[in-house]
Parts: C-alpha cells; sequence; structure tokens
C-alpha cells in the first residue's frame, strides 16, 4: 500500500479509490506526446508554472506549440482532452466522462491509459477511513501555510477560518483565505477575474463554488457584485480558459472602473455598457436613499 500522500480518497456509491497524484515523471511524458503546457497542465489539474519546473531540466525537450488533433476519423481533439484530463483528476466516474464527450466507456480507458494519466486503486473501508484520518492528522496547523485544494477540502468551513488554501483547476497559484471571524471569503482582483472567465466559460456555478470551496450562494454574491450578464447556454462541470476568452472577444466585454469609486472593477460591454458601477449606485442608495 502506498503512501496516503500519493493519493485523494474518491468515493462512488459503495466503493472508495485512491487516485494516484500527478508525478513529474507523468507530466514530463504526457509533454512529450501533446507539446502543450497549457493542454498538460489542465490535463493534470496543475498549473502552467508546474510543467515548466517538471521539463525545465530537459535539455532537448520538444518545443511549446498549441495542439492540433490529427485529421484521422474519431481522432481526440484539443477540448476533448482537456475534458477527459481534468474530470478524470477531479473524481468523476469513466462513465460519466464518456458522457460528457459522446464516447464509449471504453474508449475514455483506452486513452486514459495511452496517456499514462494517473491511475486509481480500489480501497476497503477500513484503508479508506485510515487513509483519510492519515490526511486530516497531517494538516498544517500553522495559518501562515498555504493548503492545497485537497487539504482545505477535508476541514470542516470552521475549521477554515484564518487559513489560506489553493484553488482547483487554476492555471495560476490563485489562492483564497477565509476570514477569521467567519465563513466568508476575502475576495481579491485575482480571484474576482478567476470567478468571471469561468462564468464567461459556462462552468456550472456548482462546480466552481467546489473548486473555490465557497457556497454557492456566496459565489452568486460575488457575481452580482462583479456584473457578470446572464448566461444562455448549457452549463459544464469543466473550466477551459480559451472558451471565456472567446466569449468575451466574441461579445465585447471589458472590465471596467467604476468611474465614481476609485478601485472598484466590474465587467460590462466596450460600447454602450456601464460606467458607473452597481456597487457604487448601491452604497448611494443605502446612504442617502436615493438612487445613484
Amino acid at each position: 500500500m502506498k503512501s496516503a500522500s500519493f493519493g485523494q480518497v474518491i468515493k462512488h456509491g459503495l466503493f472508495t479509490w485512491l487516485q494516484t497524484y500527478p508525478t513529474p515523471e507523468m507530466t514530463r511524458a504526457l509533454y512529450a506526446r501533446l507539446r502543450d503546457e497549457v493542454l498538460v497542465a489542465t490535463m493534470l489539474t496543475l498549473t502552467v508554472q508546474d510543467v515548466q519546473e517538471s521539463v525545465a531540466q530537459w535539455a532537448d525537450r520538444p518545443q511549446n506549440a498549441l495542439y492540433e488533433a490529427s485529421t484521422r476519423r474519431g481522432a481526440w481533439t484539443r477540448t476533448q482532452l482537456l475534458i477527459l484530463g481534468q474530470r478524470w483528476l477531479c473524481g468523476d466516474k469513466t462513465a460519466d466522462i464518456a458522457e460528457m464527450l459522446g464516447r464509449s466507456a471504453g474508449s475514455v480507458r483506452a486513452k486514459r491509459k495511452q496517456l499514462g494519466l494517473p491511475p486509481r486503486i480500489r480501497l476497503s473501508k477500513i484503508q479508506a477511513e485510515t487513509i483519510l484520518a492519515e490526511k486530516r492528522s497531517a494538516i498544517p496547523a500553522d495559518p501562515a501555510v498555504v493548503l492545497t485544494w485537497e487539504q482545505a477540502s477535508l476541514l470542516p468551513p470552521e475549521a477554515r477560518r484564518g487559513r489560506t488554501w489553493l484553488v482547483r483547476n487554476s492555471l495560476s497559484r490563485l489562492t483564497l483565505t477565509g476570514h477569521k471571524g467567519g465563513d466568508k471569503v476575502r475576495w481579491h482582483e485575482a480571484a474576482n477575474i478567476e470567478i468571471a472567465y469561468r462564468h464567461f466559460a459556462f462552468q456550472n456555478p456548482r462546480e466552481i463554488a467546489r473548486d473555490f470551496l465557497i457556497s454557492e450562494s456566496a459565489l452568486k454574491s460575488q457575481s452580482c457584485w462583479e456584473q457578470l450578464p446572464p448566461r444562455r447556454g448549457a452549463k459544464m462541470p469543466w473550466f477551459i480558459l480559451a472558451r471565456a476568452e472567446h466569449y468575451i472577444g466574441e461579445h465585447h466585454y471589458v472590465r471596467r472602473e467604476c468611474l465614481c469609486k476609485s478601485g472598484c472593477f466590474f465587467w460590462t460591454t466596450r460600447k454602450g455598457g456601464d460606467r458607473v458601477s452597481r456597487r457604487y449606485r448601491r452604497s448611494i442608495a443605502a446612504t442617502h436613499g436615493i438612487a445613484a
């Protein structure tokens, strides 16, 4: 049995699995096949910096380029690979991933194995409880230590107060910090922008909340302050940054600073969009009882 630090415990109904972590060797092998840092990082739920560090000492490494799918029939597209890797590392079942991709479960298993994505090890109930207990006891007590997403997810909301943790499926090392006196978090510009990008990528709010380890109501409140527009279309569990960039460019959205409140940014359309933020309007209405 490998060390508990070597994987994440995932439960599916009556069965429990140990999802092993990506190793530098896996990262280099996947990069050698795909030659795309962003694709590899997204598939292994790592940051681009993690991938770059894994291949930094590789003297003859292939040059980074945008992955292009083969022209043969049934070839896996870049988007399908992104979904496969991200959802596999997030713990989704093979059958569910196959349904997302419109492929057979056997095809998903074969591709996962061919690419060398981290395997899963079947656990007994006693093994799972032992590993989870070991993981919880190994969580650093020092509030200055930044927790991994997994470590933070093992703590109840009250234990995350005053702690800082990494956001899951973020291509940068994005972190959030909980307030010491409650279950709210301290929002900062990088987190606000990432929430917006996930919104424009049509990621399911439930999945965004899970990746950030916040409640859906907190996410809805923050999205309101950011003035994110309503989304019309299917909401997906995965997050693909390129999809957000395409949507923002296609619909001419920009992040603009409020004319009346310095340091207050919000999203609006480039032409004909708001110049005064909703936050400022509501603060004026609350203070003076009038509409701004």
